[in-house]
């Protein structure tokens, strides 16, 4: 009999255990962002997204993990193919619609005279133009 308490008071004790802080990395976030090409050659800063919120306003720069960089990539890289040859001034801004997951990561973002800043990287989901 007490083997049977002693078990049971186990079972309850590990059932009633839980872990408070939610893991972000399993919620997908919807969001509204620009991205950003290379401007390093007029002193601006290298690819990067940046978050906005419902009025526009840039809420926080980021970059994608190395295993989500493609789907950025591509998506850049296309939008830059279709400029006229012979227009492209360097700075695109490209409004999207993102779907992603926060991580634990940072990554470094190059700027202009070679400032750097430690930024969030998140894995992207899906990123549509708008």
């Amino acid at each position: 009999m007490k083997l049977i308490i002693l078990i049971f008071t186990v079972v309850f004790i590990s059932a009633c255990t839980t872990n408070d802080t939610p893991n972000n990395s399993s919620f997908i976030i919807d969001a509204d962002a620009i991205l950003f090409n290379n401007n390093l050659p007029v002193d601006g800063c290298s690819e990067r997204i940046t978050i906005v919120d419902t009025k526009g306003d840039e809420v926080k720069t980021v970059l994608p993990t190395d295993a989500t960089k493609l789907l950025f990539k591509n998506l850049l890289d296309g939008e830059i193919e279709k400029i006229p040859e012979g227009t492209y001034s360097g700075n695109l801004q490209i409004p999207v619609k993102l779907k992603y997951k926060e991580t634990k990561e940072k990554g470094e973002l190059i700027c202009g005279w070679n400032q750097k800043s430690t930024v969030e990287q998140i894995d992207i989901i899906s990123i549509t133009k708008k």
